[in-house]
């Protein structure tokens, strides 16, 4: 097996007042703006279910 080496990325976003960091190590490919998305769509949803219907 042909020796592999780790890359370490990351990548920081603010949504609403949280800033989030998405550090990802890997040995390939990785779209990090995939996994933001994900979780800015969770974060929505969550803050969503926690407020008060009016």
């Amino acid at each position: 097996m042909a020796n592999q080496t780790s890359t370490s990325s990351y990548r920081e976003v603010k949504i609403g007042n949280t800033l989030y960091r998405v550090t990802s190590v890997f040995t390939g490919e990785k779209d990090l703006g995939k996994t933001l998305e994900q979780l800015a769509v969770r974060r929505a949803m969550t803050e969503l279910s926690s407020c008060p219907a009016t």
